[in-house]
């Protein structure tokens, strides 16, 4: 049980990095790089090359968040997932045993972010059967949020979106 729960914790933890960086791109190369950062990436040797591929798999993975119906999200993540490599197991830079679907423990930044968050994002869905990724619902905000409840599903990225829109929809009203 224990394995499980290491596993549904990792998978977890990069779908919330997936977000967050899919939250950053429209920030820059620094936003990106403070974002993998807080994450637990090191980000030294991240090139603008790198950088760019790194947004380009963040579009990809857009598309899943956009998706409301699980039957799209599963065929855009089966999409992405056939471009990735066989799992295999590593351990590397002092990490215990974990799965890649990437090239190698060197890939490209933008082949490990689209492989790792695939996965991650594939676990999450097959874990509670709901699109894992939604969009921010609140007018002028396009924030991605990870899906974690299993009740009524998430419209709004925050409490604050959440208040500003029912607020703006209050005021409409009147």
């Amino acid at each position: 049980m224990v394995a499980v729960q290491g596993f549904k914790a990792g998978a977890a933890h990069a779908v919330r990095r997936c977000a967050a960086v899919l939250n950053a791109v429209d920030g820059g190369p620094s936003a990106i790089r403070a974002t993998l950062a807080q994450y637990g990436e090191r980000t030294e040797e991240l090139s603008e090359d790198q950088v760019a591929a790194l947004s380009q798999a963040a579009q990809r993975l857009r598309a899943i968040a956009a998706e409301e119906s699980l039957d799209r999200v599963c065929d855009v993540l089966n999409d992405i997932l056939a471009t990735c490599r066989p799992p295999r197991l590593t351990a590397h830079d002092g990490s215990p045993w974990h799965l890649h679907i990437d090239a190698d423990d060197d890939a490209d930044w933008g082949e490990w972010f689209l492989a790792s968050s695939a996965m991650a994002l594939a676990i999450t869905v097959s874990d509670a059967q709901q699109p894992p990724l939604g969009v921010c619902r609140a007018p002028g905000c396009a924030n991605v949020y990870p899906v974690s409840s299993p009740g009524r599903p998430r419209r709004y990225c925050s409490t604050t979106c959440s208040t500003r829109a029912r607020v703006h929809a209050h005021r409409t009203r009147s």
